[in-house]
C-alpha cells in the first residue's frame, strides 16, 4: 500500500520516506501540488502527509482537492506552526489531523494508529538485549524460554530490584521485563521509578511490568510510575511475544528516528562547501564555549579571516575557482586547528576561529602561524591566495555575547585590511553585557571594499 508525501524539504522527506518504509508502506515523493493531483488521479493512497506550504503554494487550497480524489485516504497535515487557527481551519477543509513536526515519537504513534494498527515487525535479532527481573524460578524459566529461545533475544536475568538497578547503571539494554514482587526490600516499582531518574540513555527503556493484580488503582500506579506497559498474570506465551515485539520494535524504530535526526542536525549546522560550521552550528557551539571560558576563568579567542581580494578572483577566474579556493581555505582551517576550536565559514569569503584556552599572546602565534600556511598554499588553478584576520581575546567572569566578539574581531579585521592585508591584527574586546533581547548577531557592518 502506499502514502503520499507533498513536502518540499528533501531532509523531512528522507525522514518520513524511511518512517513509512519502516511502517510497511511505500511513499512517493511529490513537491508541488500539481504533482501531488496528478499522483492522485494516477495511485490510490492510504494516508496523505501534507505540507502547509509547498514552494509558496497554499496547501489549504489543495485539501479539498485532495479530499475529492481520495475520500477514504487519512489526510495529515505535518506543521511547525502550532497557532490554533491552523488545525481549525485544516480540520474545515478536510484534513483528518494535525501533526506537528516537533514531536517526532508523537508522529510516529499517530501515524501507526492511523494506518490501522499496521506494522511491519522488524526482525529481532541476538543484539536486541532484555534485562529480566524475577525472583519466582519457575515463572522465570517460562519467560526466559520464551524471549531466549522462540525470540532469539539476549537475555540477562537477576532476582532482586537492587541487582537490577547496578546492572542498570552499567549496562546497556533494550527493554526491561519485570514483576511487581519482588524478593528483598524493594519492588518492581520501586525499580521503575529509580530507573526512571537515571542519568543515562537507559532512563528512557520501554519497561514491561508483570503484575498478579489488575484492579484499576494498580494499573494506573504502574503507568503513573513509568511503565509502558504491563501482562497480569499468570502470562500468555502469545502474549508475551507479541507486546514485546511490539515495545522493542518501537524502540529500534524510535532509536532510527533520532539517529537521523543527529545526522540531520549535523547536516544543518555545516556549510556544504567548505565542511565548516554555518553560522547556525558556531552559534550552537559559541555560547557553551564561551560561558564555560566565563565559568572557569580562563581566556577564550575569536578571530574573522577574510580572503583577499576574493571578488577579484570570482570576476577573473570564475566562480568554481572561488569554490576551489574556498575549500582549500576551510580544510586548511580545519586540519590545521586543535580539536577544540570552532572553524566555521561565516559567509562569503569569510571565516570564524573560535579558540577556547586560549589567549591575546597565544592566538597572535597560532593565527600567525595560519597566515603564513595560507600564504605558501599551492596555487588553487594558477591563483595564490593570502588571507587577512583580525581577532579578539576575553577573559572575564561575566558570559559575553557572540556578537560582541564578532565585532571586534570583524573590526580589527577592517584594520588588518587597511593596512596592507595579509596580516594579523589584535583588538581588545570592549566586553559589555547586554540585555538578551539585544543580543542578535549584527549584520556584516564593514564595506564590500575592504577585500
Amino acid at each position: 500500500m502506499m502514502v503520499l508525501l507533498v513536502e518540499n524539504s528533501k531532509l523531512y522527506q528522507l525522514f518520513l520516506s524511511d518512517l513509512f518504509m519502516r511502517l510497511g508502506y511505500q511513499p512517493v515523493n511529490v513537491t508541488s501540488h500539481q504533482e501531488a493531483l496528478h499522483a492522485l488521479e494516477k495511485y490510490e493512497f492510504r494516508l496523505i502527509c501534507l505540507n502547509p506550504s509547498v514552494d509558496g503554494e497554499d496547501t489549504m487550497e489543495l485539501i479539498p482537492q485532495v479530499r475529492k480524489l481520495a475520500p477514504q485516504a487519512s489526510i495529515i497535515l505535518l506543521t511547525s506552526d502550532r497557532a490554533k487557527g491552523i488545525r481549525l481551519q485544516a480540520v474545515k477543509a478536510g484534513v483528518t489531523e494535525v501533526i506537528y513536526k516537533s514531536s517526532t515519537s508523537h508522529i510516529i504513534r499517530r501515524l501507526r494508529v492511523l494506518l490501522g494498527g499496521s506494522y511491519n515487525n522488524q526482525v529481532l535479532s541476538s543484539s536486541c538485549r532484555v534485562l529480566y527481573v524475577e525472583d519466582s524460578r519457575t515463572q522465570a524459566a517460562i519467560v526466559h524460554h520464551t524471549l531466549e529461545q522462540d525470540m532469539n533475544l539476549r537475555v540477562e536475568h537477576c532476582d532482586s530490584a537492587e541487582t537490577a538497578l547496578e546492572w542498570l547503571v552499567s549496562r546497556e539494554y533494550d527493554l526491561v521485563i519485570t514483576d511487581v514482587l519482588l524478593k528483598g526490600g524493594a519492588s518492581g516499582l520501586w525499580l521503575l521509578r529509580q530507573l526512571r531518574q537515571l542519568d543515562n540513555e537507559n532512563a528512557q527503556l520501554p519497561v514491561l511490568t508483570l503484575t498478579g493484580h489488575d484492579d484499576p488503582e494498580r494499573r494506573l500506579e504502574l503507568l503513573r510510575a513509568g511503565t509502558t506497559d504491563y501482562v497480569t498474570k499468570p502470562v500468555l506465551k502469545e502474549e508475551l511475544s507479541i507486546r514485546v515485539n511490539n515495545l522493542l520494535s518501537s524502540k529500534l524504530l524510535m532509536d532510527k528516528v533520532l539517529e537521523q535526526q543527529a545526522q540531520m542536525q549535523k547536516l544543518a549546522m555545516r556549510d556544504e562547501l567548505t565542511g565548516c560550521y554555518n553560522r547556525l552550528g558556531l552559534e550552537e557551539l559559541a555560547e557553551k564555549y564561551i560561558c564555560q571560558a566565563a565559568r572557569q576563568g580562563h581566556p577564550i579567542s575569536l578571530a574573522m579571516v577574510d580572503i583577499d581580494h576574493f571578488k577579484l578572483i570570482n570576476d577573473e577566474h570564475g566562480h568554481d575557482t572561488g569554490d576551489k579556493v574556498l575549500r582549500a581555505l576551510g580544510k586548511l582551517l580545519r586540519r590545521k586547528s586543535r580539536k577544540s576550536d570552532v572553524v566555521a565559514r561565516w559567509g562569503g569569503e569569510e571565516f570564524v576561529l573560535l579558540l577556547p584556552e586560549t589567549n591575546q599572546t597565544q592566538g597572535q602565534a597560532a593565527l600567525q602561524k595560519l597566515r603564513k600556511m595560507v600564504a605558501e598554499m599551492r596555487a588553487i588553478a594558477g591563483v595564490t591566495v593570502t588571507a587577512s584576520f583580525g581577532f579578539t581575546s576575553i577573559k572575564s567572569p561575566q558570559c559575553p555575547q557572540l556578537n560582541t566578539m564578532i565585532t571586534c574581531a570583524d573590526k580589527a579585521l577592517y584594520q588588518a585590511k587597511r593596512q596592507g592585508r595579509n596580516c594579523v591584527i589584535y583588538r581588545k574586546c570592549e566586553h559589555r553585557n547586554p540585555d538578551r533581547k539585544q543580543a542578535g548577531l549584527p549584520s556584516k557592518q564593514i564595506p564590500d571594499s575592504r577585500s
